[in-house]
């Protein structure tokens, strides 16, 4: 009788420790699912009044600290090029971006940057490559390129002095200062580079 009576007090308590039922109307919680990493670096690069992305006149032409925001990308020093001797660090990625920034005058931080290809952006979402009519600009809102740009024409939305929208003018065989007939403008011109500027035009 003793032994009788301890099997099934040990046969109460293996049930009670295996696995328990649901009851009706109750659900299991389903486990969390494991985090995603995080993006690191931009992705997607905006130009705006304010800078390139999360670069801006504060950012320092380091190649160090621009690699830590494009660490899957090419960051180097250029070589000066086409009487160009201004200080620049060149970014080339992948997926096709081409950014180049210059130094300030005088200072070690970043002055002017280039978007010339690959994922960037205007602020209303404007793109490389879109025609003088879809950018909807007045010639009178634009000017001359100097230097590395003079066969280019630059353009400025009103109350955003450094944001340049850089036009290409192939086939333009007019003085080097003077701005096309707008029926060049709109047969040929088309957005080649978004170019914003630590100090307003």
């Amino acid at each position: 009788m003793r032994n009788l009576t301890f099997l099934a007090l040990a046969g109460a308590l293996l049930a009670a420790c295996g696995p328990q039922s649901t009851s009706p109307g109750e659900t299991q919680e389903a486990p969390a699912p494991a985090p995603k990493p995080a993006v690191v670096g931009p992705i997607l690069i905006t130009f705006t009044e304010q800078g390139a992305g999360e670069i801006n006149g504060a950012t320092a032409m380091d190649v160090r600290q621009l690699g830590g925001l494009f660490p899957e990308s090419k960051v180097q020093r250029a070589p000066p090029s086409g009487g160009n001797q201004t200080p620049t660090i060149t970014v080339r990625r992948e997926d096709g971006l081409e950014l180049d920034l210059q130094s300030a005058a005088g200072s070690p931080t970043v002055g002017r940057i280039f978007g010339r290809a690959g994922p960037v952006t205007g602020p209303q979402g404007e793109k490389i490559g879109a025609s003088w009519t879809e950018m909807g600009f007045q010639a009178e809102t634009c000017v001359r390129g100097s230097g590395e740009m003079t066969a280019s024409l630059v353009c400025y939305r009103q109350g955003a002095p450094r944001l340049g929208y850089v036009f290409g003018l192939l086939g333009f065989t007019g003085p080097a200062n003077a701005v096309p007939e707008l029926d060049f403008l709109t047969d040929n011109a088309r957005l080649t580079t978004f170019m914003w500027s630590a100090q307003p035009s």
